[in-house]
């Protein structure tokens, strides 16, 4: 552990009362500092996360899908300082999708409907009101989304997750037994989160570099996926394929900025969608269903 992050942790640690000498590990966690720590023989999440991050947004996230039944992380302590805010979550059972996946304990169309059908689930929650619209200035709105997919009552006003990938989902033997990360979480129409989880499952740049024995893993569970979701996530519109691609080229500009020709994939899969989304309009058959049919 560097310096400056062994004194960002006790600071972290400080601020919700735990003891310095607290055992700790990494935990991972990409838009924030995640750590495993100890506290009385149990073990926790701790969240670190520069202030204005949208804290409290995710928290009312996370207690309306706990209110809904879903496995989310129980809050113990939330607090903040100067430069950080602070949560520490309950520690819940299980492994990631992604982890079940490499060690080879489960099948990979199983693995995905576990996560699909969890995903529906979760669109029948209402998004509550600290949680910001989906639709924002990075991608212009998908044309017809109105009555355009059926999930429960909460058609524009659903929980979305927008980050619904093999590392977020955890499962115990038989069942998914958490549902982390929810940074990205927004109020919206259910197919933008079937589509932003299409695209992380098929065309995210990070796929470069799986073998190809994993790809055919991801497949297989991107098929599972979709049957677990249901008709909706087997025949995405276009144009909400197209704007799931303009908002990942949006996420991930920073990301790649030293090498934007691995983004030239996605730029092309977004492209094609968006060339398809007119022929939504005109009646012809477009998006992930007429794609497969046609391919």
């Amino acid at each position: 552990m560097t310096q400056s992050m062994e004194s960002m942790v006790t600071e972290a640690l400080a601020a919700i009362d735990l003891p310095a000498d607290a055992r700790i590990e990494p935990a991972g966690g990409a838009t924030g500092e995640t750590w495993k720590v100890w506290y009385a023989d149990t073990p926790y999440a701790l969240r670190c996360t520069a202030p204005g991050s949208g804290i409290p947004a995710q928290l009312a996230a996370m207690r309306a899908a706990g209110s809904a039944g879903l496995p989310v992380p129980e809050v113990v302590r939330h607090a903040g300082t100067a430069r950080l805010e602070v949560v520490l979550l309950r520690w819940l059972p299980g492994r990631t999708v992604a982890d079940v996946l490499r060690a080879g304990l489960g099948s990979a169309y199983h693995l995905g409907e576990l996560m699909g059908a969890a995903q529906r689930e979760l669109h029948r929650v209402p998004a509550p009101a600290e949680v910001m619209d989906a639709i924002d200035a990075r991608a212009a709105a998908p044309a017809g989304l109105v009555g355009a997919g059926e999930s429960g009552d909460q058609s524009t006003g659903a929980l979305l997750h927008l980050d619904w990938h093999p590392l977020n989902v955890l499962v115990d033997g038989d069942e998914v037994s958490a549902i982390v990360d929810w940074v990205n979480a927004r109020r919206g129409h259910p197919l933008l989160d079937v589509a932003r989880t299409y695209a992380l499952l098929t065309v995210d740049p990070a796929l470069a570099a799986l073998s190809t024995a994993e790809r055919d893993l991801l497949a297989e569970l991107a098929e599972g996926w979709a049957a677990g979701y249901g008709p909706q996530a087997a025949s995405i519109p276009a144009d909400c394929l197209r704007w799931a691609g303009q908002m990942m080229l949006a996420d991930l500009a920073g990301r790649y900025a030293h090498d934007p020709d691995a983004l030239k994939p996605l730029r092309r899969w977004t492209s094609r969608w968006a060339d398809q989304a007119g022929d939504e309009t005109s009646g012809e058959a477009t998006g992930v269903a007429a794609d497969r049919s046609a391919g």
